[in-house]
């Protein structure tokens, strides 16, 4: 059997052209907007005003799970075409104001508001490819949304600052603006998943997914998951700055992508009985290991440090992947969308506390005390997961339509 098989099925699922076509533009999307808005406010405003408008716009993201929670109790429909509205009248009236030179108190409030409005395309992309693969193939989707992410992110900044470059500062802004309403539109007009009825009084409490114990440390585990990623990628610029050579940091960064990317691709190819090995505490058990041998690699060579940096990198991406796999497994009935929402929170608090607590551990043991910190990080969020899957079982039994597909089954718009 061809190595590629699973991946040659996705193509006989219902609507998957349109599908695929909505999550590539989701994924360019991040890589394209966050770029986009630093040129375009410091072509008029200076870099420093314009890092400040940056950082507001990601700071919105804190309302992610408000939103999801709004989107699973009225509807994707509801939840995504006004957003978009919003979202592109706020990029219209940020691009005007900067180039009037307008006050830039309004580029302030405009950047907060296109974070807050920007459809989440991502969250929705995901729930589509768990709601519309059997077991066999859930896998190889989330494998495949995986690589797209990864590729998202290396090659959206380049089309921003090509276009910004080659056609004009708003360029990129209205590209990032273009790719969203692209998804939203193909994601809506496909059919997003969607809860069948209204909710029960007891999926009103206010802690939402966040009730279930399994969720609260899969959450736990991302935080942990994310914050030793954020550590490892910060200590291969401080190992390159320490031995004099600055352009490493973007190899082995690469040389990690690259793995990843593989990791994600094969894992997606095995049979399910394989894939479905690939839990969560198993991948980051794997990522911890191959993390120490990166330590330790980083006592010698270049070319051994590169090789090794690769190879811990083929776990990443499966953890990618059974991340999301298990918050989906265990999401509570109709609470898809939040519970996607805060795993992307808790995944981005993991990622600025392990950049802040990683620059004191490099600046006090180096590059190799920061990997093995990073490991450690790894295995308390492999710890968290297992945690997590040995709650599930009980939840499922005193709490029915916890973490059951059943009493979840989505219906279309």
């Amino acid at each position: 059997m061809s190595v590629l098989a699973s991946y040659r099925q996705l193509r006989y699922l219902p609507k998957f052209g349109p599908t695929l076509v909505a999550a590539v533009a989701g994924k360019l999307k991040p890589g394209v907007s966050s770029l986009a808005l630093l040129l375009e406010v410091a072509h008029y405003r200076g870099l420093g005003q314009a890092a400040v408008a940056v950082s507001v716009t990601a700071l919105a993201g804190v309302t992610l799970p408000l939103r999801g929670r709004l989107m699973d109790r009225h509807g994707y429909t509801h939840g995504m075409a006004p957003a978009l509205m919003v979202y592109l009248m706020s990029l219209a009236v940020l691009v005007l104001n900067e180039h009037v030179r307008g006050p830039f108190a309004v580029t302030l409030a405009v950047a907060f508001v296109s974070g807050t409005s920007a459809p989440p395309i991502q969250t929705a992309t995901r729930l589509i490819w768990q709601d519309m693969t059997t077991d066999a193939l859930r896998t190889t989707a989330l494998s495949l949304d995986t690589m797209l992410t990864d590729l998202g992110f290396i090659v959206g900044p380049t089309i921003a600052a090509f276009l910004v470059v080659t056609v004009a500062p708003w360029a990129g802004v209205a590209a990032s603006a273009l790719l969203c309403t692209v998804a939203t539109l193909l994601l809506l007009l496909r059919g997003v998943p969607r809860r069948s009825g209204p909710p029960r009084q007891t999926e009103r409490h206010w802690l939402g997914p966040l009730r279930s114990r399994a969720v609260r440390r899969t959450m736990a585990a991302a935080v942990f998951f994310f914050l030793g990623v954020r550590a490892i990628e910060l200590a291969f610029p401080v190992w390159a700055q320490r031995h004099g050579m600055s352009l490493m940091s973007g190899v082995l960064l690469s040389c990690m992508s690259v793995g990843s990317v593989a990791g994600g691709l094969v894992l997606g190819a095995l049979p399910a009985r394989w894939s479905a090995r690939a839990t969560l505490p198993v991948t980051l058990v794997v990522l911890c290991v191959g993390t120490l041998l990166v330590a330790a690699a980083s006592f010698t060579g270049t070319v051994v440090l590169a090789v090794t940096a690769a190879l811990m990198g083929v776990a990443l991406g499966p953890s990618f992947v059974a991340l999301w796999a298990t918050a989906g497994e265990l999401t509570p009935a109709n609470t898809a969308a939040e519970t996607m929402a805060w795993n992307s929170s808790f995944m981005s608090l993991g990622g600025a506390v392990g950049a802040a607590l990683g620059s004191v551990v490099a600046r006090v043991s180096g590059p190799g005390g920061l990997l093995v910190f990073a490991a450690l990080a790894l295995a308390t969020g492999a710890g968290l997961a297992h945690l997590a899957l040995i709650a599930a079982p009980a939840e499922r039994e005193s709490t029915p339509g916890v973490g059951t597909r059943a009493d979840r089954k989505a219906t279309t718009l």
